[in-house]
């Protein structure tokens, strides 16, 4: 029986989309930048902010982000863009909020299921990013796990091992919602958990060995997805 369910933050509970864009055209303000040069740039990003230790890691940015922005013909993210692009991305996160769907759907959940987070990320930043999207009024302090504070990423399952431990469950009483297969879907499933794949980026299933036990791809589908489950404890 399911007990708790748990979320990624980071392009799951919100859309983080919308700041990375708006600190790439301030960063590259005298440049024409398309919608998909942006969208390429955002996936290199998101790839390495998965990959990073710390938030503002130049060289794993710069490894995963200068080729896009080298085919592009746009400078590479080291030194001064570094510095603009990540100022103007924090002064972003200050104004993201909780896609409309879910911000509806949590209480009822919370009625029902202990609710928590697991992101990777900097404690600082990640913590600032939950208090701007009110998160403390459904998930307690206590169940919010991220990387830094444990030394330990996802896909890593042992920080997904850590969130049992935390809150006394069973693998099988998990589920875990997130954004990323390869981050989400591969440590939730290797730790035993469900997971269900918030595809909203309508990426392609990657050719592995673990399989989503529900895939979404809009926040309507993700709400009646939370709203059945809210339904079905009864």
């Amino acid at each position: 029986m399911i007990k708790a369910v748990v979320f990624d933050l980071d392009d799951t509970l919100y859309d983080q989309l919308k700041p990375f864009k708006k600190a790439v055209e301030a960063t590259h303000k005298d440049l024409h930048l398309t919608e998909v040069m942006v969208q390429r740039l955002y996936r290199a990003f998101k790839v390495a902010t998965n990959q990073a230790i710390q938030a503002t890691d130049t060289s794993t940015m710069a490894r995963q982000v200068d080729p896009v922005l080298e085919e592009l013909g746009l400078p590479p993210f080291t030194g001064e863009h570094s510095e603009t692009f990540w100022e103007h991305y924090r002064q972003e996160l200050t104004h993201i909020d909780l896609f409309a769907d879910i911000r509806r759907c949590l209480s009822s959940l919370k009625e029902h299921y202990q609710l928590g987070v697991i992101t990777n990320g900097e404690t600082d930043l990640q913590s600032k990013k939950a208090l701007q999207l009110d998160l403390h009024h459904w998930i307690d302090r206590d169940n919010m796990l991220i990387s830094d504070e444990v030394g330990l990423q996802k896909p890593d399952a042992r920080i997904f091992t850590y969130f049992n431990r935390m809150l006394d469950l069973q693998a099988n009483e998990a589920v875990y919602i997130g954004d990323n297969y390869n981050t989400d879907m591969i440590g939730a499933k290797q730790a035993g958990w469900q997971a269900f794949w918030f595809n909203h980026r309508h990426a392609e299933l990657p050719g592995a060995n673990f399989i989503p036990d529900q895939t979404v791809e809009t926040t309507e589908e993700l709400a009646d997805l939370l709203e059945a489950m809210s339904v079905a404890s009864y």
